[in-house]
Formats: C-alpha cells, sequence, structure tokens
C-alpha cells in the first residue's frame, strides 16, 4: 500500500520519514566535533559528508512534504492540545530542515571555504571571510540544538501515545 489510510501511514510516507530520520540522527554526529577539539571519531567520520546529507535531507523534505499535502486528506488527525503541540513540532521540526542546509552554506562560504556537494565543488573558495555571511550562518548551529530538542519531543511524544496512550499512533509509522 503507498498511500496512506486513516488506519497507517502507506509505504512512501513511511520511508521518507524512516530515510531522514537516519539521516538527521547521522548529522547530529556533527556535535563530535565539540569533544576534544574536534579530534573525535564521530566529527573525523561523519563530518566531511555533513554538507552533502544536509543538502539531500533538504531535497528529501521538500519531496515530503509534497508527498504529505496529498495524503493530508487520508490522514488520521490527532485533535486537541496533543493534536496542536504535534502539527507545531513538525513544522518546526520541517522549517528547521529547510533552512539549516542553505544557513550552513553560508557559513562555510563566509568563513572563506569552498561549497562542495558529493566531491563536486558548488561554490569556489571565495577571496575572504563575509561577516553577515558568518552571523547569519550560525543560525544554523542554533537551529541544531533546536532539531535535536524537536527529535526528542517528537520521540517522547510517540512513546507517550504507545505506552500510555495505548493508541495506534506509533504502529502506523512502523
Amino acid at each position: 500500500m503507498l498511500n496512506d489510510t486513516h488506519q497507517r501511514y502507506g509505504l512512501i510516507t513511511r520511508f521518507f520519514h524512516w530515510l531522514v530520520a537516519i539521516l538527521v540522527i547521522q548529522q547530529f554526529f556533527k556535535f563530535a566535533d565539540y569533544i576534544n577539539d574536534g579530534e573525535h571519531w564521530l566529527g573525523d567520520t561523519f563530518g566531511p559528508y555533513h554538507t552533502s546529507i544536509g543538502a539531500l535531507i533538504m531535497l528529501l523534505t521538500v519531496a515530503r512534504l509534497l508527498w504529505s499535502k496529498k495524503q493530508q486528506s487520508d490522514r488520521a488527525v490527532t485533535e486537541g492540545l496533543l493534536g496542536k503541540i504535534a502539527r507545531n513540532n513538525h513544522r518546526i521540526m520541517y522549517f528547521c530542515l529547510l533552512v539549516m542546509p542553505p544557513l550552513g552554506v553560508l557559513y562555510i562560504y563566509g568563513k572563506g571555504y569552498p561549497v562542495k556537494l558529493f566531491g563536486m565543488t558548488l561554490l569556489d573558495k571565495p577571496a575572504g571571510e563575509t561577516a553577515w555571511m558568518i552571523t547569519l550562518g550560525e543560525l544554523h548551529g542554533i537551529l541544531a540544538l533546536v532539531l535535536v530538542l524537536l527529535v526528542l519531543a517528537h520521540l517522547s511524544g510517540a512513546l507517550y501515545h504507545h505506552f500510555i496512550r495505548r493508541d495506534d499512533t506509533l504502529k502506523r509509522m512502523v
């Protein structure tokens, strides 16, 4: 079943959800750069792919939003305060996933480095640093922390639905 129903999310929705979830968790390994002045195996292993995976997440998020819009009328709706919290959490997560990659590019380029995606140079090395790009690009890190909190809230909500409310919310996505 490709499409969503009131009882279950379809294959495409689940594919987007879990692929983006795995990629976002992988992106969080970049926080390891704050350990031992950037000398940590997590940052060293996954850091070189951070920009490329971020761009991929942004593209997947656009595709996911378009798919979600098409499936909206077929999905179950959580009413009340919990529904509002869940919808707002999702909206802010989507916002983060869409704006963080361009902000990261601004930061990298503003610092005077070339921007490379999947081994290809997207923007050549600039002549020097650009203060406004660095300042704006620093929002990338702030939004990353916001995203961590939102992901934890999202996970907590799923577990709350499964273990406390004992409804099918989590089962619909698994």
